[in-house]
């Protein structure tokens, strides 16, 4: 008997990698895209068992194999969940102070960062358009940046 799966709500990636990946700076593979600039926050699950599968329906992203290495994204990134399952090499910029130097990290888009219109863009609005924003799993943020930091300029590109 030949038994057939529900279809995922998104397509998701051929290959799901759960590990984190580290470029030097110089690495330019020519899948890359051009560097824009954005800011990046982090958050921590309250409840580790809590399975988080986040806009792009992909479920329990530690079953699916994503790890910690996704990123929730702004309305301006997030395309209308256009951009779901897209990767991105994120690398922190600017204020070097809580920086961990020479990393970057590849995580992969499943969630959106929904607006905060309680706040001004510049204010703790962090998702408000305009802003290009990514949130990420504190796992993630600590491979580029010290969590005091808290919230970051980074550079990103499609991976």
């Amino acid at each position: 008997m030949n038994a057939t799966l529900p279809a995922s709500p998104l397509p998701l990636p051929q290959l799901v990698r759960s590990h984190y990946h580290y470029f030097p700076s110089s690495s330019t593979p020519s899948s890359y895209t051009e560097w824009r600039s954005a800011r990046a926050t982090y958050y921590a699950v309250a409840e580790p068992g809590d399975p988080v599968g986040g806009a792009c329906g992909y479920g329990d992203l530690e079953k699916m194999g994503y790890g910690k290495a996704t990123a929730a994204l702004s309305k301006v990134l997030f395309e209308k969940g256009q951009i779901c399952g897209a990767c991105f090499q994120v690398r922190r910029v600017q204020d070097m102070r809580w920086c961990i130097l020479g990393t970057s990290i590849i995580v992969t888009a499943t969630n959106f960062c929904a607006p905060n219109y309680g706040f001004e863009a510049d204010g703790g609005g962090h998702c408000n358009f305009p802003n290009a924003h990514f949130v990420l799993p504190i796992e993630a943020f600590e491979k580029i940046a010290i969590w005091k930091a808290s919230n970051i300029p980074i550079q990103h590109r499609k991976y």
